[in-house]
Parts: structure tokens; C-alpha cells; sequence
């Protein structure tokens, strides 16, 4: 969640406010939301931005600072994502090559994909990561999910697929690269195994929690290998209980 409050914020922050305008004008309203946004105090905010945009729903900065402002209180309080996604897919439709409007609505989708998935609503789930994945394609993020989403059904190579084309992006994601590595594994294909794992180690300040999974999967694919020093030594690392076959 502090990932989330932090995009939001941060996507906040850089939008550009007015700072001038008579008080009882609809242009006084939207000074007052932007002040009050700035301020903090979003619940005010919202309100300014909802009765300036009834005059002005064609106003895109006006939407976008609105459904950022609505953005970061879901990100503190939580609550209802309906209103926000609604929202950002209009902004979306307006300028789909606003980079801060894709950002925020593949996020938001994502985590919609991500409630569908714990409720096992599946068809849902893989539907809103598709639509995430066609927002904000170079991200990463929405394949990682829908290869997961895959996993969790028992689908081994269509989460194999969405992992790697995930991978290919990128993103600071240590248990995506432990997913896909294993899927190496299990595949045979011990050279990409052993390389894919290594990006675990290579982010391990960000999921230290993963690195003993991380080395134990390297040991066993170098003792695959027949690499036996290498695999010891991956092994001294790994978590107790590893163990490396026959």
C-alpha cells in the first residue's frame, strides 16, 4: 500500500496549480481545490473539484488533479476504486499518451485483477490485467500478475509465457525472476535458470525474505548441471531443509 500512497502522491505533487482567481468565481473554485489539495486536506478538495467540474466536465487538468486527489485518499483510507478507475479510464480516453494517466490506471486495475483473483473470480481477474497490460504495456507489472493468476489455476505454460514477457521488461519484481527462474528449472533450460535467479540476488534489498528460495533454486539447477563446487556453494546459502534430488 505504501507503494501505491507514494505514486499517487508523488504524481500529485508535480501537477502545475494556479494560485489566482476571485473567490466567489468557478475559477475560485478550483483554486480552492488545488490550495486545498496542496494543504493536504483532500476531502475539502474533492468537494471544490466536484462542483467546479459540474460546470466543467470537459476540463481535463481539472479530472486528472480531481482523480489523483481521490487516488491519494484510497491510497491512506482505502474505500471504493470504482469512482477512480471511472475516472482515469475517461482521462485514458481523452489522451492515452498521458504517461501519468496510464501509470495510475494500470495500477488500479491491477489491484482490481488482484481482489477478482483472492475471490477466485478468475475469468474477472484475467480480463482486468489484460485491460492493465493494454494501458501500460512496457511496464511489466500486469504480466507478472496475470502469469501468477495463471500459476494459481495450474496453467503452467501460459504463466510461463506471461512471466517471460514480464521479464522482458524489467521491473524490480525479486518474485517474478524466482518464478520464472524455477519455470526454467523445471523446464530443463538450467543455463537461463541460474541467470534469471541471479537478478533475485542482484535485488535482494528490496524481498531479502526470497534470497534463501533464490539460493537454493540455484543450487539445484547447478547440481542438475552436474556442477557440483558451484551448487555447494549455493547451497551453504540456502534455507535449511533444501535439498538438491537424487
Amino acid at each position: 500500500m505504501s507503494a501505491l500512497r507514494g505514486a499517487f502522491i508523488g504524481w500529485l505533487v508535480v501537477l502545475v496549480v494556479g494560485t489566482a482567481a476571485c473567490a466567489d468565481s468557478e475559477a475560485g473554485l478550483l483554486t480552492a481545490a488545488r490550495r486545498a489539495s496542496r494543504d493536504g486536506d483532500s476531502a475539502r478538495a474533492v468537494g471544490f473539484y466536484q462542483e467546479y467540474l459540474e460546470e466543467h466536465p470537459d476540463d481535463y487538468e481539472a479530472l486528472k488533479e480531481y482523480t489523483l486527489t481521490l487516488g491519494e485518499r484510497w491510497a491512506y483510507v482505502g474505500g471504493d476504486r470504482a469512482p477512480i478507475i471511472e475516472n482515469l479510464e475517461r482521462l485514458y480516453e481523452l489522451r492515452p499518451s498521458d504517461q501519468n494517466v496510464q501509470g495510475l490506471l494500470s495500477v488500479m486495475l491491477i489491484r482490481e485483477g488482484q481482489a477478482a483473483a483472492q475471490a477466485e473470480r478468475f475469468e474477472e481477474a484475467e480480463e482486468v490485467y489484460r485491460r492493465a497490460v493494454a494501458v501500460n504495456p512496457e511496464v511489466g507489472a500486469a504480466q507478472y500478475n496475470l502469469g501468477m493468476l495463471y500459476e494459481q489455476q495450474g496453467a503452467a505454460d501460459p504463466a510461463f509465457a506471461q512471466y517471460r514477457a514480464a521479464a522482458a521488461k524489467r521491473p524490480q519484481i525479486p518474485d517474478l525472476y524466482l518464478r520464472l527462474g524455477r519455470a526454467y528449472s523445471s523446464r530443463g533450460d538450467f543455463d537461463r535458470a541460474i541467470v534469471t535467479l541471479g537478478l533475485v540476488v542482484e535485488l535482494s534489498g528490496m524481498s531479502t525474505y526470497l534470497l534463501p528460495e533464490a539460493h537454493c533454486s540455484i543450487a539445484q539447477a547447478y547440481h542438475s548441471k552436474g556442477m557440483a563446487e558451484e551448487a555447494a556453494t549455493a547451497l551453504e546459502r540456502a534455507a535449511d531443509g533444501c535439498e538438491l534430488g537424487g
